[in-house]
């Protein structure tokens, strides 16, 4: 066997097998899959979310298996990312405030990027606690502060594997899926967080950021 025919062999055996491999990887997943869409979708139901997107936003490109609440304003999905390196896979809500327009302000679990473009000094808060297991990006230190006031710094270590972006009246909740604890594909522990997050976040935002950041001012 000449030379070339011995690298063309070598090249292709290993294409060969990795394809042989990824495919019976894909038969194996897919029902492993079909049982989360199935309780994603399940779970959304419950709260009479919709799949699709309500308000098609160009925001909102390239999300996996969208739910929108009735009146559009609140959308959880999948989603993708590559770090360079490897994919990372991300639960995500993201949802309107209405009449609040919020500097950026980044609560994220340590060692989590940011989904936006965090930019600002990292802040130091009064809880050490808090600062150990989050890292607080904002440019403007005064609306962070405002909103991490005791009841929200509580609230946000109780879901301690939520992180969040906010801009405008934008709000942006995600849980990265590979540091969750392993779980059944028919537990969506991710989509229970973030709404498990929702639902005590939007009461205990202080009404004195609403009002010193309020769209009427």
């Amino acid at each position: 066997m000449g030379l070339v025919a011995i690298l063309v062999v070598a090249a292709v055996v290993p294409l060969v097998v990795f394809t042989v491999l990824a495919f019976f990887l894909v038969r194996r997943m897919g029902p492993a899959q079909r049982a989360r869409r199935q309780a994603i979708a399940a779970l959304c139901a419950e709260r009479g979310f919709v799949p699709g997107l309500s308000r098609p936003s160009p925001d909102l490109r390239g999300l996996i298996n969208p739910f929108s609440s009735a009146d559009g304003k609140v959308v959880v999905a999948d989603a993708l990312r590559s770090n360079g390196k490897d994919v990372e896979a991300f639960a995500l809500l993201s949802s309107t405030i209405d009449g609040l327009n919020m500097p950026q302000v980044s609560v994220l679990r340590q060692g989590q990027r940011s989904l936006t473009v965090a930019w600002g000094p990292v802040l130091e808060l009064e809880s050490r606690d808090f600062d150990r297991r989050f890292a607080v990006i904002a440019k403007d230190r005064r609306s962070a502060v405002m909103l991490l006031d005791p009841g929200m710094i509580q609230w946000l270590l109780d879901c301690e594997s939520v992180s969040l972006d906010m801009i405008g009246d934008r709000v942006l909740a995600f849980v990265d899926r590979a540091a969750l604890p392993a779980h059944q594909p028919a537990e969506p522990v991710d989509y229970q967080l973030l709404f498990k997050f929702w639902d005590g976040f939007v009461p205990r935002i202080p009404e004195l950021l609403r009002s010193e950041y309020s769209t009427a001012r």
